[in-house]
């Protein structure tokens, strides 16, 4: 599975409605009274719309994904190094991919960056931990093929050759 398929998993399903769900009990809770069922609808019209905006936020940014992929194959560098730097791409990329909505929505190109840090966030994580997942090391022997049991068929009693097949 590649790096952007991996990160955009994380940001749809985990990072992003964490965030949303998050963003929402903080504003839900903050208001007297309690607004469950405001929670709940900020839950679902924030984070489900949003996997479907972040796939095309991982298809536009393949290619500064790849470009950076290869200036870090260049010279060896720490796992660490792969992290951060696609981190802090993802992050700045959706923070500017958000302030440019924001501001077309509003008029004007001064935007609170309160909604590039709630989207930047989530997105930087989710790299993170893509890139962790796609950079792991890998035990030798450790593939499919010894998932799946590949030498299952030596660990298995030999027939006898006498018994009759039924």
């Amino acid at each position: 599975m590649g790096l952007a398929l991996r990160s955009w998993l994380w940001m749809a399903f985990v990072t992003t409605p964490a965030t949303s769900t998050a963003a929402a009990l903080w504003l839900g809770l903050a208001g007297r009274p309690v607004n469950v069922g405001g929670i709940v609808v900020s839950v679902l019209v924030v984070a489900v719309p949003a996997g479907v905006v972040a796939l095309g936020g991982a298809v536009a940014a393949m290619p500064f994904t790849f470009v950076l992929g290869r200036l870090l194959a260049r010279r060896p560098a720490h796992r660490a190094v792969h992290v951060a730097a696609h981190a802090l791409l993802a992050g700045v990329l959706a923070a500017l991919g958000m302030q440019v909505v924001v501001a077309l929505w509003n008029g004007s190109w001064a935007p609170a960056p309160g909604y590039a840090l709630l989207v930047s966030v989530p997105a930087g994580l989710a790299a993170a931990i893509g890139t962790l997942r796609h950079t792991a090391p890998t035990r030798p022997g450790a593939g499919l093929r010894s998932a799946v049991g590949a030498d299952a068929a030596e660990d298995r009693p030999a027939r006898s050759v006498s018994a009759p097949d039924a």
